[in-house]
């Protein structure tokens, strides 16, 4: 495993990006984690700190993995947009233990991925112990889109491993759902892809990575998995993953061709049984570097990002690509809340015409996303997986790219301006409509377009929010027909 990660990292690493290593779960005191600006030392550090059964901690205790990720999520003057972290584990955290919710909003509104790896021997004999527990391990996997990976030691798990570097390392996030298999044998609808388009070939090449961790002590599922990218009876790519792609594991993998700028309802069936907690996550190639931060209303255009988002203030995502020649395409967004569903509150689809792109005084794009007012507990998480109903997913595409960006969704912080507490039959908030632009949201900052139009933001002329109005309809609030 040592030299895949040297392998990958080597050929595709960023030169602003910094490498890090820790040997945890060992006696005495904790050693801390070691950051490295180069490969070469990292390198070193690799081969000279392998893991050392003769300094592991008593049998008794249990894993210390939890505090290794608050030391790293904690750590100043280190990037962590966006990082990928690989804990090789043997032992589980405590019974009941967990991060704080306050780490979970800087895993997943940060992009970090974090992916729990443990052999089928080490999982089975954790299991029986009941002062352990993986719920936070299956929690984090789930909030930071990754994959609690399980398996027999030796190939078959270096062989996943691998795959992993090669896709979350290198690859963007195009689809991710985590969800409870409470389906049984029916086929269900668990989210939509819209594909990017391409200038040079009519289909694109995604790579879907599975994970299905069951509640019994033998994890490994050898059962069947049918995904189904739907446009029509006529129109439609079926992907049969039959048993597992990797023997031994828990792991399904496979490569597709989806056509370029299409969307596709994503189905799924199963032989899982009841109540098998299953990751999906599809992938697709990108070379190109992007930021996404999320900007209050009272800063729309983004220069201080909150490191939370909450009722109040809503989702109002950046997305800055490296890139000027990106700034020639729309870019389309939906929003997917813990179950996969869209919401029926305004602003959760929404597509950002050329003209409302603005650049930066580096030339680089950025894309000013409506603030989406969630909420904190939507209405069906019956499929949710424990600690991860608060997530919520961004799918964007612009032209040739695409990405997921997450977050939790935090209760509102503040109070509800006294004349916009009115609420409509989806849930929005909307203030008292004695003058126009009539406005809404909890405090009143956004325009109520009345469902005959669509906010954006307008940083050409008004540097404010605006209503878009469909055609046949005018004025502040799309109110004239």
């Amino acid at each position: 495993m040592r030299n895949i990660v040297i392998q990958s990292v080597t050929a595709n690493r960023h030169n602003y990006t910094k490498l890090a290593m820790v040997r945890f779960d060992t006696n005495g005191v904790q050693d801390n984690i070691t950051y490295f600006d180069d490969i070469d030392p990292f390198y070193t550090a690799l081969s000279n700190t392998p893991p050392n059964p003769s300094i592991a901690a008593d049998s008794s205790k249990p894993s210390n993995a939890l505090s290794i990720i608050s030391s790293f999520l904690s750590a100043t003057g280190r990037p962590l947009e966006s990082s990928m972290v690989v804990l090789l584990m043997n032992r589980f955290p405590a019974q009941n233990a967990d991060l704080s919710s306050d780490e979970y909003d800087v895993i997943t509104n940060n992009n970090v991925k974090i992916f729990p790896i443990v052999s089928d021997t080490s999982y089975a004999q954790q299991f029986s112990m009941s002062s352990r527990s993986s719920q936070a391990l299956t929690t984090i996997s789930a909030n930071s889109n990754s994959h609690f990976v399980i398996g027999k030691y030796g190939y078959q798990l270096v062989e996943v491993f691998r795959t992993l570097m090669t896709t979350a390392y290198l690859d963007s996030l195009a689809v991710t759902r985590s969800f409870i298999n409470n389906y049984g044998f029916a086929e269900a609808s668990i989210g939509k892809i819209r594909v990017p388009h391409s200038e040079t070939t009519n289909y694109i090449n995604l790579t879907i990575t599975i994970t299905a961790q069951t509640s019994q002590s033998t994890s490994i599922n050898t059962k069947g998995i049918l995904l189904t990218f739907y446009q029509s009876p006529t129109s439609k790519v079926e992907v049969d993953f039959g048993s597992m792609s990797y023997s031994n594991t828990n792991f399904y993998y496979q490569t597709i061709q989806l056509k370029q700028g299409n969307t596709y309802q994503l189905l799924f069936n199963s032989l899982l049984d009841i109540g098998t907690i299953t990751n999906i996550r599809v992938w697709t190639e990108s070379a190109l570097y992007h930021y996404g931060s999320y900007a209050s209303l009272d800063d729309p255009m983004g220069g201080n990002t909150l490191s939370k988002v909450d009722e109040y203030q809503g989702a109002a995502l950046r997305m800055k690509l490296m890139n000027d020649c990106y700034t020639s395409h729309e870019a389309y967004v939906l929003f997917t809340d813990c179950s996969g569903t869209v919401s029926a509150k305004y602003d959760s689809s929404q597509t950002i015409p050329i003209d409302y792109i603005f650049a930066d005084e580096g030339s680089f794009p950025h894309y000013p996303i409506v603030p989406f007012f969630c909420d904190s507990t939507p209405k069906n998480t019956s499929t949710c997986v424990a600690g991860s109903q608060s997530k919520y997913d961004i799918q964007f595409v612009a032209g040739e790219f695409t990405v997921i960006r997450s977050f939790q969704c935090r209760p509102g912080v503040g109070q509800i301006s006294s004349n916009c507490k009115n609420v409509d039959s989806n849930g929005n908030y909307y203030c008292n409509r004695d003058k126009l632009p009539y406005m809404r949201g909890p405090t009143g900052q956004i325009p109520d377009c009345l469902g005959h139009g669509h906010v954006e933001y307008d940083f050409a002329f008004a540097e404010a929010y605006i209503c878009v109005c469909d055609d046949g309809y005018s004025g502040d609030s799309c109110e004239k027909h």
